[in-house]
Parts: C-alpha cells; sequence; structure tokens
C-alpha cells in the first residue's frame, strides 16, 4: 500500500518557485541601487581627481596664481601653449583653466569648475609679460587660500536633475 505523502506534489513545486522568484526579484533590486552608487561613487572620485588636478597645474605656476589669472569659471578654449608658441604667466593659467574645463566636460556629466583664491597679505610685484615659465624664474610660494569647486550632474532615470557639488579648499 502507497502512502499518499510521498514526494512532491506540483502546487509545492509552484509554491516553491514563486517564493524562489520573489527572493530573485529582491536581489535584482539591490543589484540595480549597487550599481548606481557604484557609478556616483566614482564620478565623486572624478571631480575629486579633477580638482587636485587643477591644484597641482595652480603650485606650477605661482606667478600666474599670484595675479589671480586662475579665478573663475573653467570654459574650453583654444589657447596653445607649447615649444613652437611659449607661453607666459598669464597665458599658461588660462592654458591651464581651459584644459581643466575640457577634462571635467569629458569626465563628468555636465562638469564644470570655478576657482576663488583669497591672498592673506600684499602681492609680491610681479608682471605678467615675464619670459615663459621656468626653474630659473621661480615664483614666490603663494600666501592664500583657493577653493576649488567641481559641479556636475549625477542624473539618472528616475530624477530629472541632480546636481552634486565639490569643494576642495586648499593653499596651492
Amino acid at each position: 500500500m502507497k502512502n499518499k505523502d510521498d514526494g512532491f506534489t506540483l502546487l509545492e513545486v509552484l509554491i516553491a518557485i514563486v517564493v524562489f522568484s520573489f527572493g530573485l526579484l529582491g536581489i535584482a533590486g539591490m543589484m540595480t541601487i549597487s550599481v548606481r552608487n557604484n557609478h556616483n561613487g566614482y564620478l565623486r572620485s572624478q571631480a575629486n581627481f579633477l580638482a587636485e588636478n587643477m591644484l597641482d597645474r595652480m603650485r606650477a605656476n605661482p606667478n600666474g596664481l599670484w595675479n589671480s589669472f586662475y579665478a573663475g569659471t573653467a570654459t574650453p578654449g583654444a589657447t596653445a601653449c607649447d615649444l613652437a608658441t611659449p607661453c607666459n604667466y598669464q597665458q599658461l593659467a588660462q592654458y591651464d583653466m581651459q584644459q581643466w574645463a575640457r577634462s571635467l566636460q569629458l569626465a563628468l556629466p555636465s562638469g564644470q569648475g570655478t576657482i576663488n583664491c583669497v591672498i592673506n597679505g600684499t602681492v609680491p610685484a610681479i608682471s605678467s609679460a615675464v619670459t615663459p615659465p621656468s626653474i630659473w624664474a621661480p615664483g614666490a610660494p603663494y600666501n592664500g587660500v583657493c577653493t576649488i569647486q567641481v559641479t556636475w550632474n549625477e542624473a539618472n532615470r528616475d530624477s530629472a536633475s541632480d546636481l552634486q557639488t565639490m569643494e576642495l579648499i586648499a593653499q596651492p
């Protein structure tokens, strides 16, 4: 004589599949959130890297920094600084700002950058018409603080706009 409790019925198998499917849907939702948060973290890392890159450029041109040539919002442009067309301190600062703007636009969605520097004390007498910067004519160390602000849009399919801002406050 056979016992009715042997094996699974079709109804039990279907219920197990439904319960398992709900579990998989929860995992898929967590993966979606994880991918979005990972991408947002990547954008923040890029913003920090680009702000530090601009700070390094400013440190390399202290005469341009003292003369406030790095102030304002960065916009792309076509200034050339190379061996064929050497630049003075102002042109080098302009070139740096243009290259930084281009990098921000490429690395961050709607990426923009702004620099605001405040000098503590008096500005040394430095002319922007001096020969191009070199190791033979270094400038005085900068006596002030600069705020480098990077903004970008972290919008995804769920939101229309999610403007993010990262500020780096440092002494170049």
